[in-house]
């Protein structure tokens, strides 16, 4: 058998191999399981538009998945975990920041661009923008709120009650 005939025999073979080494290969986020985290933001009892929603998680979960949302018109959110919805049931500090009114905000395109997979830093951004406009103009900024929650398997909604001045509110209030 010819170098010729021996290539042409051991190609296909040799793709195979490659094919299943490549299938393993990944980022080890991916293989963890979320679960929905969802739910609505109010503040006197009303929906609690383009608040930040920020979940840390606490060091005794198995796995550390921290996530977000902003809130949207009608108070609701979505956290996510990288770029998959979801986080891992575990014990989590949530932190509320409130955020300002502004959808009508204008970036830069190549801002737009670069944050495009990242919604939670677009909105920083922009929440960030608002109030230092809003500091020149001598507004005080509302503080965050924090809340102890438990993300469950099952995708149980997480509603939170932002209350004025709070700086620490223990438990997610159902």
């Amino acid at each position: 058998m010819n170098l010729r005939q021996t290539t042409r025999r051991l190609a296909p073979v040799a793709i195979l191999l490659l094919a299943a080494a490549g299938t393993g290969c990944g980022d080890a986020d991916d293989a963890i399981t979320l679960a929905p985290v969802k739910g609505k933001i109010t503040r006197n009892s009303e929906p609690m538009a383009n608040a930040s929603v920020a979940f840390t998680p606490d060091p005794s979960n198995a796995d550390q998945t921290p996530g977000g949302d902003t809130s949207g018109p009608a108070g609701t959110y979505l956290a996510r975990f990288k770029s998959r919805s979801g986080l891992a049931p575990g014990k989590y500090t949530v932190t509320i920041t409130p955020g300002t009114a502004t959808p009508e905000l204008e970036v830069d395109s190549a801002v737009e661009e670069a944050f495009k997979d990242d919604p939670i830093m677009l909105g920083e951004m922009k929440r960030s923008a608002a109030a230092n406009k809003a500091g020149r103009k001598g507004k005080k900024a509302d503080p965050p709120a924090e809340f102890d929650a438990e993300v469950k398997a099952d995708g149980s909604p997480l509603d939170f009650k932002y209350e004025d001045g709070a700086v620490r509110k223990p438990g997610a209030p159902k």
